[in-house]
């Protein structure tokens, strides 16, 4: 059995007195400016690039053709949790309408324009069959989904957004779509961080469109992979309607993948936060705690 007595027993690592020894006449400035510190985020970024791309799946980081055992795990869910589970004969289906829900990620869609989606590839399926096997694939953690905020309880169960529970798995339908891919990763971080407390608000008469919201903290987060050019105008110009027209919204910031500022415009402040800062500051709780 091991037992804690203390820390004071014994001495440091000797790899950790080795390292202290070869480094103890180096002289450095403060940290966050000396070289260790740009060593750390350097290797920081790079680990969020292969996230972004790659997703969170452990075994991942085993092999090197990381792509090809996201398939087979995507497959072991597909065949395995979702349709053999529920007893669907029709695999074929599930296929396509998890291929174009992936596709229409970021998007509010409801289950008429997913149905008409899949007649147009000729897929045949009930309304409530789309339902039916959307609700699988949650069951599954395969996919989960967020609903406006600003809509009725009708609206919010027919307009809802979807995401994948993992980047790795989107990325087999989207390689490469950094922005998609920013944005489920966004999704993925907050619902983890406040379940059942994240929405999205699309309001045709405000005009506002805001990717992730949180209420209880009065949270807005708009995911934009960078806000050069028109996207500036856009991002910014959707937070500014939100906080010209709501009291709730305390907390302004849009996630990049590398930009990083605070904006201020009429009195409106929003930060702009890369994607691997924003993700380690959910996980400490920086943006507050869920009622």
């Amino acid at each position: 059995m091991l037992y804690f007595e203390n820390d004071y027993c014994e001495g440091a690592h000797p790899a950790i007195l080795q390292k202290l020894t070869e480094t103890n006449f180096e002289k450095v400035s403060g940290y966050g400016t000396d070289p260790y510190c740009a060593s750390a985020r350097e290797k920081i970024r790079a680990a969020c690039a292969q996230y972004l791309q790659y997703g969170g799946l452990p075994e991942s980081l085993q092999y090197k053709a990381k792509r090809e055992y996201i398939s087979s795990v995507y497959q072991k869910v597909l065949l395995g949790d979702i349709i053999t589970r529920n007893s669907i004969r029709n695999d074929y289906a599930v296929k396509i309408l998890i291929k174009k829900i992936a596709e229409s990620v970021r998007s509010e869609i409801s289950y008429s324009k997913l149905q008409k989606t899949l007649r147009a590839v000729n897929v045949s399926l009930a309304k409530d069959t789309i339902s039916d096997y959307i609700r699988y694939a949650e069951d599954a953690y395969l996919l989960f989904h967020l609903q406006n905020y600003y809509a009725n309880l009708v609206e919010k169960e027919s307009y809802p957004k979807f995401y994948f529970s993992d980047n790795g798995i989107v990325s087999l339908f989207l390689d490469r779509k950094e922005s998609v891919q920013l944005e489920n990763m966004a999704a993925v971080a907050l619902a983890r961080a406040y379940p059942d407390d994240v929405y999205y608000l699309k309001s045709a008469k405000t005009g506002i469109d805001i990717d992730f919201y949180v209420p209880s903290i009065g949270l807005a987060v708009q995911a934009a992979y960078s806000i050069a050019g028109d996207a500036r105008e856009r991002e910014v110009g959707n937070l500014k309607k939100l906080a010209q027209n709501s009291q709730g919204a305390a907390r302004l910031v849009i996630v990049t993948y590398e930009e990083e500022e605070t904006i201020i415009e009429d009195g409106v402040t929003i930060e702009a936060v890369p994607l691997y800062k924003f993700l380690l500051e959910l996980e400490n709780g920086k943006y507050g705690t869920a009622y």
